[in-house]
């Protein structure tokens, strides 16, 4: 994982950076802001000044990623094994 600075060079908020990060992926067509103050609301506009690189994202991305559910993990693990099976039967 990155050091908090690489991911969050502007030294912008975590939710500015969140806001960001939604603004940034192409199945986002919205963002609602739940700020309950004018200087909440104020605060998350300035995350439409925030660009964030290909690198901001992926690291982003590696440092949230989730690990993968059942039965997921579990197809996942099967299929390897089912193509080492099949890998080995062709010999």
């Amino acid at each position: 994982m990155r050091p908090r600075s690489r991911i969050n060079p502007c030294a912008a908020s975590v939710a500015q950076v969140a806001l960001a990060w939604l603004l940034h992926q192409k199945v986002v067509s919205s963002v609602l802001v739940g700020a309950k103050r004018m200087e909440q609301f104020e605060d998350n506009l300035k995350v439409t000044k925030i660009v964030l690189s290909d690198e901001d994202l992926a690291a982003i991305n590696e440092a949230s990623k989730l690990p993968p559910e059942y039965p997921g993990w579990m197809l996942a693990m099967w299929s390897q094994i089912r193509a080492g099976y099949l890998a080995n039967s062709k010999r």
